[in-house]
């Protein structure tokens, strides 16, 4: 019995069958960590550049469009720029006409308001905490404490959700890609 054992080893030592199946084993459970996150980090990057063009083609749309000069006009062009958005189907998107109108979409609806700005006066918009501080309104043509002249502008704010493999890993931070933009119109 213990001839047919030795003999056995010695026939399989010199055999390199099932190598391949064992290394592939071994390196198999890498690659496919490897790939699900090259896959994690490339859907962030979709996510990101899309809602940066959905964004960006609101902003020449706004671009495009007369400057509001009433109330009316800055609901009109707040509610147009969130369609846009939602169309893109944006989780949630706001826009923000000249501190003057406001229009949110909040996945399912969309809602208007009023804000305490007025459509027909310039501003001179200063980036603080989180946001943008409008100022006072002021005449148009007026020279900000920037060096600039006063203007009407627009801001445009949405949000996508991601989906991740790694949730919790570093790979992304947080369930949501954000972007905003402020744009002069006039």
């Amino acid at each position: 019995m213990t001839r047919k054992v030795a003999s056995l080893v010695r026939s399989l030592k010199g055999d390199q069958g099932g190598s391949i199946a064992v290394e592939f084993a071994l390196v198999a459970p890498v690659l496919l960590f490897i790939f699900a996150g090259v896959i994690d980090i490339g859907s962030a990057a979709y996510a990101r550049l899309s809602l940066d063009a959905r964004l960006t083609a609101a902003a020449e749309y706004a671009l495009f469009q007369p400057a509001p000069a009433n109330q009316e006009a800055a609901d009109a062009l707040a509610e147009n720029l969130v369609g846009l958005l939602r169309d893109g189907a944006s989780d949630t998107a706001e826009v923000i006409v000249n501190n003057a109108a406001s229009a949110q979409w909040d996945g399912a609806t969309v809602t208007t308001a009023s804000r305490p700005g007025d459509a027909g006066m310039c501003y001179c918009p200063t980036l603080a905490q989180g946001g943008l501080a409008w100022g006072a309104p002021v005449e148009c043509g007026t020279t900000c404490a920037t060096g600039e002249s006063a203007g009407k502008f627009v801001e445009i704010s949405a949000t996508a959700r991601l989906v991740t493999l790694f949730r919790g890993y570093a790979f992304i931070d947080g369930e949501t890609v954000e972007s905003r933009t402020v744009l002069r119109v006039q």
